[in-house]
């Protein structure tokens, strides 16, 4: 009887642990999973789980992220929203790996927002054969001004390149719509002009698929869901 009564009270207390300290050490997986991709710190990244029980078997009822000024790759984000429900993980795997890496999420979405000069420094970086070049945003559209060498390198032209920001896939680009070339008292016009990759969200963890693009303010607002394919 007594050995019985020890047995169940160990189980009380593990069971107790489970709920209360499972969840907070899922975070921490996330978190370090996270973190080889994105600098995030740890209080930005929240589990939830009830009970926490759940945990033990690779159910988690939400996982919350969110993140103020970090870099994912080359492209720096100033604010990174997302919200996942009914996540499954492989608890053996994050056990092994002492990470925890999302299987399969039955809703979630997310935003995320880079501001205009992040953007343009980018553009500058992204934009070949121009020199002393600028970039403004007006309304929707993005305008790249810049001075061109033409005719082998003897002659320099003025050069207007008008596009927008838009998805092709899991890929941000830049879009042109239009360039135009203006030299020796003639204009150029072409809209047969390549897109420009600022990012490929192929790699981004948690399975979040781009679905619309928008210019608010100074910034652009990224939206995204989670891919269940």
């Amino acid at each position: 009887m007594k050995k019985l009564s020890i047995l169940l009270v160990i189980f009380a207390v593990f069971f107790w642990g489970a709920n209360q300290y499972a969840p907070q050490l899922a975070a921490s997986g996330l978190y370090h999973a996270l973190s080889t991709k994105m600098e995030l710190q740890p209080d930005d990244v929240t589990v939830q789980a009830s009970p926490g029980l759940k945990v033990l078997l690779g159910e988690l009822d939400a996982i919350e992220i969110h993140g103020n000024t970090f870099r994912v790759g080359d492209l720096k984000f100033e604010q990174f929203d997302c919200q996942l429900q009914d996540v499954a993980f492989s608890p053996l795997d994050s056990l092994t790996s002492q990470t925890l890496t999302v299987l399969h999420a039955q809703r979630g979405e997310m935003t995320a927002s880079i501001r205009q000069e992040e953007l343009q420094q980018f553009l500058l970086d992204k934009v070949k054969g121009l020199s002393d070049t600028t970039i403004s945003f007006e309304n929707d559209d993005i305008i790249v001004r810049g001075t061109i060498r033409i005719g082998g390198g003897f002659l320099t032209a003025h050069a207007v390149i008008r596009g927008h920001f838009g998805m092709n896939g899991t890929k941000l680009m830049f879009i042109p719509s239009d360039v135009a070339i203006e030299g020796l008292g003639l204009t150029y016009s072409s809209k047969n002009i390549g897109n420009i990759e600022v990012y490929d969200f192929s790699g981004f963890p948690l399975g979040i698929v781009p679905d619309r693009v928008m210019l608010r303010d100074d910034r652009i607002i990224i939206h995204g869901r989670i891919s269940n394919s």
